[in-house]
């Protein structure tokens, strides 16, 4: 292969994905989305819950869903068939912190007063005040919606609701005192919707930004799911989907119900390796790069032969072609023999967090800057002797910044407690035993403000709120280590090999 392709390639290779790694605001995003095959239980009405890790594709599966025929680039063909009801629904926005949908919806500032109150009954009346503004917003010209809503909220209520949905003072105290006249207009409304042959999704999104306090948020995050736990079997056609960090549903704050009551509502996003290298090659062979299709097709089973109108090019899913891929790319092992680990599996086991879950943010990172990185440095691609596109060295570099940006994005996201954490673990080894460790976590490390933010009130709490996110794992010598996802990131070293917890 010439230098020009090679690195053209790389150039492809190296705009996959965006700052963020998501597709969720490109043009072509249905080019560059991939359905997982699990994605098929959300055509069934009474799954409403969807978690997912930090970067597993939760908002970008929100965006397809509340697109223009959102399931039907989701589901597969046999799934079409066994769902004949899915060409009828319908999704909704119930709540979002940025696009413009956002505007919808009060301010961060708005939710943190009334979670003041400490009143779940109040913060109930909000999310009921929304539902109804989303129905009227969206059915505002639907003469049987506007009388249903005159009949049970009143001519006046539902035109505060519909105008002010920003500003709950508007009409909170009427929601909070009439519960059953707006949610007997709600139960009307599902009745007309299965008139229509109509199923109606109300969708939620970036809950974790509901409120600037963490301990706060639980409030809102409980109520919501109660508030659907409760209408999911009552309603035939007015239905959710809720999408939510796995991290905040296993919090100890969260517990509302019986998990295993909700196992038939809940759908866990999770990715696995083949799924991942599948991404990577939809998104390259959909790079508008003729170049990168060729290169991908002379690996057999790889890719499909032709581009399908709106979803592009598709990959297989026999995983020796994926190995023969990485093979091609960066050859079989990351250095001269095995010790250093086969190709494949090198980036996923590297991008594993401290709970062993992999995500398509950072893994699809690893190879956008390792490829920017091979192709400033032309003289090692233009080797006659040397096939590879990329150098394993450039992948395990592109490792250690993708370990700095994890963090990074924890502290500008909404985790700024951490900034203190890594300031006292940079330079510290790894493994650590968990009474050292808890030192680090002391609460008077952080200032009275700060400890307003922080997820507990003790070290034991934080460090129980950093294996659920799965920055740190607990060894079951009770030492505490840390995943290469996130060693960098804080600045600490290794020392020593990783046991993982019996599960």
């Amino acid at each position: 292969m010439k230098l020009e392709q090679k690195l053209s390639i790389l150039k492809s290779l190296s705009e996959i994905a965006p700052e963020n790694a998501s597709a969720e605001d490109e043009e072509n995003i249905l080019e560059r989305f991939l359905p997982l095959r699990s994605y098929s239980r959300l055509a069934d009405p009474k799954v409403f819950l969807i978690t997912g890790g930090r970067g597993s594709g939760k908002s970008e599966l929100f965006h397809i869903l509340t697109s223009e025929n959102g399931l039907e680039h989701i589901l597969s063909e046999a799934d079409k068939k066994r769902y004949t009801t899915f060409r009828h629904s319908v999704f909704l926005t119930g709540f979002k912190t940025a696009g413009k949908e956002s505007k919808a919806f009060p301010a961060r500032t708005v939710f943190d007063k009334y979670a003041k109150m400490q009143d779940e009954n109040l913060i109930t009346g909000i999310w009921g005040g929304m539902l109804c503004a989303a129905l009227l917003r969206h059915f505002h010209s639907d003469k049987e919606i506007e009388e249903l809503s005159f009949q049970f909220l009143g001519r006046k209520t539902a035109k505060q609701i519909c105008s002010y949905s920003t500003m709950p003072e508007q009409w909170l105290e009427w929601v909070s005192c009439n519960q059953e006249k707006w949610e007997t207009f709600l139960d009307n409304c599902d009745n007309y919707f299965g008139s229509l042959n109509k199923r109606i999704y109300i969708t939620y999104d970036e809950l974790d930004r509901i409120c600037l306090e963490y301990r706060d948020l639980f409030l809102y995050i409980r109520s919501l799911l109660s508030f659907w736990f409760t209408h999911n079997n009552r309603w035939e056609n007015l239905k959710a989907k809720i999408f939510l960090r796995t991290d905040l549903y296993n919090s100890k704050s969260l517990h509302f119900v019986d998990s295993s009551k909700m196992r038939a509502y809940h759908l866990e996003l999770q990715w696995d390796v083949l799924s991942l290298y599948r991404l990577l090659v939809k998104r390259l062979a959909n790079s508008e790069n003729p170049s990168a299709v060729t290169y991908l097709k002379s690996i057999p089973d790889l890719l499909a032969d032709h581009r399908q109108k709106n979803i592009g090019y598709l990959p297989g899913d026999a995983e020796e072609s994926f190995k023969g891929l990485m093979e091609k790319m960066v050859g079989r092992y990351m250095g001269k023999d095995p010790k250093r680990g086969f190709s494949y599996r090198w980036v996923p086991n590297h991008i594993q967090d401290a709970n062993g879950d992999i995500s398509p943010r950072p893994f699809l990172k690893c190879f956008v800057l390792a490829a920017a990185e091979q192709r400033a440095h032309g003289s090692e691609v233009d080797n006659p002797d040397d096939s590879r596109l990329l150098h394993p060295s450039r992948l395990q570099g592109a490792l250690e910044e993708v370990s700095r940006d994890r963090v990074k994005e924890l502290v500008e996201d909404e985790y700024g407690w951490l900034t203190v954490l890594s300031q006292k673990l940079n330079g510290q080894s790894m493994l650590m035993g968990r009474s050292e460790f808890l030192k680090y976590l002391a609460i008077d490390n952080w200032s009275s403000e700060e400890q307003q933010t922080l997820p507990g009130t003790t070290p034991d709490e934080l460090l129980e709120a950093l294996k659920n996110l799965g920055i740190f794992l607990e060894t079951d010598d009770s030492r505490i280590n840390v995943p290469e996802i996130y060693l960098h990131g804080f600045g600490l070293k290794r020392r020593g090999g990783i046991r993982r917890p019996r599960k």
